[in-house]
């Protein structure tokens, strides 16, 4: 309506499109800074869409590298499901094969005393004596008990009127032993009290009553009778030598490998070790190719646009041009932790060509493998060790952890230890020494265990190349150089179509401010225009009468 009052009032005007003129000098005003906008949406989006090119490659890296750790070269196998074998430490993992014959399994004692009518019967007074050891028969046939030297003797007084339930209680609170009423449902409870397994594990008790009942506990006559169960130690022969242990889980008879033993006395069978060069030629030559294809992206997203070629959508962007550096500086970097000379990607066959592309070289790779299997664990497999006999550690190491020897200290005085001079908390073990749990610093969940006597040992951490790999991917991806930047990107498309719509408030103020003016500036020349029609008829008039 506006324009159409501007166009009448234009007839007797100044006779020029002002509508169009508006339009005109508004566009001129606020196209140029529209445009500028616009270019930094596009560009910004454009962006941000290459971003996602390189998360997807990334992502997909990651996929690869967990393809490549489920298919481990280190193979550890057993021919029998009871004979269970777990790799611990690879570095000391030779290809062999060891025969595994179980003789007998490790056991517990178990004593039930019989014949109580409740779970709160009296078991009378005096004073119980516990103690740890071995029984067996001497010359004459005669059951003896010989105790341990490591074991603590526990004594208690039994006071009047205590019960069964009570006597379960004070027992299972002891070391080595565990005890519980059990309701037999015939009418009767027994005591069951069971030890911990191995031949040097079994117990025996001696009684000293001031009420009656209480001998019914002491077994130094009547093991045999209360025994239902009796302790003993795992035997296995190993390649035909006999070895004894008194628990079924074994860590020290194959070096690196922990044995798990189930199976029946009688079993027979095999436990092998093997890195299988096929595997590692393949796990290592699908790596080569999926860092290539992540280099290439990163290239692709980034170009210059040299000799007239198209830039990339990310040409000069910092972000990209670091993930780039990172990734360099890791293929080439030495990997540290797996033996006294760093590792290289170049001394197991994987070379870097003049393009900047990773190639696996067959004959390279071949030599070094049958040279030294071991190596190939610095590319695959994080290593983790005390060097220090007796000492062992465990568990998930951090990203920000970083490879070499670390120290573990403990005070004679308090016994409080240190990783790296981070604090630990130290729990007792019920064998003998302690696990101390690292609580702080980038090793904090680490466990390592530690015999009694031993106050200092060295840790040796080497991260793999596929851990390294990973760490890298993970930092540019969760909350990382990747995000941040979609962040920033994002937040400029924001504040850009912020300003378009401030711009389009701008536009339409300006069209009402030129069409007010216009208005005005027609009324005033129509006004002109009516006055000097006026003087020229009435000085036409005065003409005539003259």
């Amino acid at each position: 309506m506006a324009v159409d009052i501007l166009t009448t009032l234009n007839k007797n005007g100044s006779g020029l499109s002002l509508t169009g003129l508006t339009a005109s000098l508004v566009a001129a005003e606020i196209t140029p800074l529209q445009r500028a906008q616009n270019t930094v949406v596009d560009d910004a989006t454009t962006s941000i869409s290459s971003l996602g090119q390189v998360r997807a490659q990334f992502q997909g890296l990651q996929t690869a590298l967990a393809a490549v750790t489920s298919t481990p070269i280190l193979k550890a196998t057993s021919g029998n499901a009871g004979v269970q074998v777990t790799v611990t430490d690879p570095s000391k993992i030779t290809n062999t094969t060891r025969s595994i014959g179980v003789v007998q399994t490790a056991q517990r004692q178990v004593l039930e005393f019989k014949g109580f009518a409740s779970a709160d019967a009296p078991v009378g007074a005096g004073n119980l004596k516990m103690e740890i050891g071995a029984w067996f028969d001497d010359a004459n046939g005669v059951s003896q008990f010989a105790v341990n030297p490591d074991s603590t003797v526990s004594s208690f007084d039994i006071p009047e009127g205590a019960t069964l339930t009570q006597m379960a209680e004070t027992l299972d609170a002891l070391d080595g032993v565990s005890a519980r009423v059990i309701d037999k449902g015939n009418g009767t409870f027994s005591l069951g009290i069971v030890s911990e397994p191995g031949a040097g594990s079994a117990l025996r008790f001696t009684a000293q009553e001031t009420v009656a009942g209480l001998s019914a506990f002491d077994t130094t006559a009547t093991n045999a009778a209360v025994q239902i169960q009796a302790a003993q130690d795992l035997v296995l022969e190993v390649d035909g030598i006999a070895v004894f242990r008194p628990g079924n889980t074994v860590d020290d008879l194959i070096a690196g490998a922990t044995l798990d033993i189930t199976a029946a006395a009688g079993t027979e069978t095999t436990v092998g070790f093997s890195r299988d060069m096929d595997t590692a030629k393949a796990n290592l030559g699908f790596l080569v190719e999926q860092v290539n294809a992540t280099r290439a992206k990163l290239n692709e997203v980034s170009a210059r646009g040299l000799n007239g070629t198209t830039p990339g959508a990310l040409a000069g962007d910092q972000v990209i041009e670091r993930l780039k550096a990172d990734l360099s500086r890791l293929i080439a970097a030495p990997i540290s932790g797996f033996g006294e000379a760093p590792v290289y990607l170049a001394d197991l066959g994987v070379v870097t060509q003049r393009d900047g592309t990773l190639k696996l070289q067959t004959m390279a790779f071949e030599d070094a493998f049958k040279a030294n299997p071991q190596r190939f664990d610095a590319v695959f497999t994080n290593r983790l060790v005390s060097d220090t006999a007796g000492v062992e550690v465990r568990g998930v190491v951090r990203a920000e952890a970083t490879a070499g020897v670390h120290d573990f200290l403990r005070d004679p005085a308090t016994g409080r230890a240190t990783f790296d001079g981070y604090s630990t908390l130290g729990i007792p073990m019920a064998a003998g020494g302690k696990q101390f749990a690292v609580l702080d610093g980038p090793f904090s969940g680490l466990i390592v265990t530690a015999p009694d006597g031993v106050d200092e040992a060295k840790i040796t951490f080497g991260r793999s190349f596929l851990s390294a790999l990973d760490g890298l991917m993970t930092a540019a991806l969760n909350g990382g150089s990747i995000d941040k930047r979609e962040d920033q990107l994002g937040a400029r498309i924001t504040e850009a179509n912020t300003k378009l719509a401030d711009l389009d408030v701008r536009a339409a103020k300006l069209e009402k401010r030129y069409l007010s003016r216009f208005t005005a500036m027609e009324a005033a020349i129509s006004t002109m225009k009516s006055t000097g029609n006026y003087l020229t008829n009435l000085v036409a008039q005065w003409n005539k009468s003259g």
